[in-house]
């Protein structure tokens, strides 16, 4: 197991701190869909993710889409009130607008709420989507209607199969987001370009993560896709999921028969968050979750 760099010295995410993270993120049994070590590795490059130690906390220094920079909430409860203040002095002599994005209800009420010298407010956009497991398994109920029966119209065609994604399956689950990006990939969206990079680098190295994924065969070739883990004990993250739309219910098929074929033991779905965009928001919206993983940025106020 590699040590990380120590602050204000950075290193880049990388396989050989998964036993070290995912041992982090067990203990403190996290909500936000970022605290999580595959959805950090895949995203490594895209979000330019740099790892160091301070305080004996984890801090993670990160990019956005439009290539700010900002500090995720630093992982651990030594010193957080220092930690936080010598991540943003670093920020500040660095040249970058001191913030921290991606922060928690919790750690907004323990440790910036009420307290002197902070900004802070909520981020709908990157807020994380949490549903009940079993209604998305099952899609039963009038708020599902429309969603059973394109799943049930699909069902009722010949010819596909699910079958759990293996290494095997990995060159024909690539041709599928090759073909989804180029339908979906726009500039004007540059998440969708980001998106597919950390797609391909989860299925290039499906074996080391603690992935599972669920793909649909039809004719031969992966039509669907699913990739998804544990988040905390109660909760199932979907990274990925994507279709051809050319089949009517078939994104409705795989992720319902996905969890409940890989997870069937898990209460809550958390489906990550829209960024914003506004297809995203309503196939997000229509799903109905049963409330929001919120998310806030915080700012110093000298």
């Amino acid at each position: 197991m590699k040590k990380l760099p120590v602050f204000p010295e950075f290193g880049p995410v990388c396989l050989a701190d998964r036993a070290y993270l995912e041992n982090i993120f067990m203990g403190i049994q996290p909500e936000v869909s970022e605290f999580n070590f595959t959805n950090l590795f895949m995203f490594r490059h895209v979000h330019d993710y740099k790892l160091s130690v301070l305080n004996g906390n984890v801090v993670i220094l990160a990019k956005s889409y439009g290539g700010e920079r900002y500090f995720m909430p630093p992982i651990g409860e030594n010193d957080v009130p220092g930690t936080v203040a010598s991540m943003m002095g670093y920020m500040k002599d660095n040249g970058y607008r001191p913030e921290i994005q991606l922060a928690s209800k919790e750690f907004i009420e323990k440790y910036i709420e009420g307290k002197p010298g902070f900004g802070y407010e909520p981020d709908r956009d990157s807020s994380d989507y949490l549903y009940s497991a079993k209604e998305l398994m099952t899609l039963t109920g009038r708020k599902f209607h429309d969603k059973k029966n394109l799943k049930n119209r699909f069902m009722k065609s010949s010819g596909y199969e699910y079958r759990r994604l293996t290494s095997e399956l990995v060159p024909l689950a690539k041709d599928l987001v090759q073909r989804w990006c180029c339908e979906k990939c726009t500039v004007e969206v540059p998440s969708t370009f980001g998106e597919t990079d950390a797609t391909m680098l989860a299925l290039d190295n499906l074996d080391s993560l603690s992935l599972t994924g669920g793909v649909v065969v039809i004719a031969g070739d992966v039509m669907a896709l699913s990739l998804g883990e544990e988040l905390n004990r109660d909760t199932v993250v979907i990274h990925v999921e994507k279709a051809n739309s050319a089949f009517p219910g078939l994104y409705q098929y795989i992720s319902s028969e996905f969890l409940a074929r890989e997870f069937p033991g898990y209460t809550y779905v958390n489906r990550e968050q829209d960024l914003g965009e506004p297809n995203l928001r309503k196939s997000k919206v229509s799903y109905n979750p049963i409330r929001m993983v919120e998310k806030y940025k915080v700012w110093p106020i000298y």
